[in-house]
């Protein structure tokens, strides 16, 4: 988890030089229901994300990400595989491309990257046990 925190504030760093403005919102730490493999993410226009994983139920696993992240958040869920959200920020108009269901990381990451566009950025990921 401490590598996961690390990588997630090295993304942000990387997002704030290249936007050049604070975005709010860090990945945080999802609290895990033990024996479960439902995950979901929550995320909204302006670049804030929030996971959980590891939850017994699609239920549970969405209430935790969509608390975490507010009422005005977008969301989906995933059970045994990975996720990934990526945003790409123009001047008057945020693509967002969501991705579930893939088996890695770097696979769930590339399709919302294509999803949303060239020159995005995955602002959150996660995935659950298997």
């Amino acid at each position: 988890m401490k590598l996961r925190q690390f990588l997630a504030a090295f993304a942000i760093v990387g997002a704030l030089a290249t936007v050049g403005t604070a975005l709010p919102g860090v990945t945080p730490t999802a609290e895990a229901a033990p024996g479960g493999y439902w995950g979901a993410i929550s995320w909204n226009y302006e670049g804030r994300t929030s996971y959980a994983v590891n939850y017994g139920s699609e239920r549970a696993a969405l209430h935790a990400a969509k608390r975490r992240c507010g009422s005005r958040c977008g969301w989906f869920t995933f059970y045994r595989s990975c996720g990934a959200v990526a945003y790409k920020f123009g001047a008057y108009r945020t693509r967002v491309g969501t991705a579930r269901g893939y088996p890695t990381r770097a696979s769930a990451q590339r399709a919302a990257k294509r999803k949303a566009g060239p020159g995005s950025h995955v602002r959150g990921w996660a995935c659950t046990s298997r």
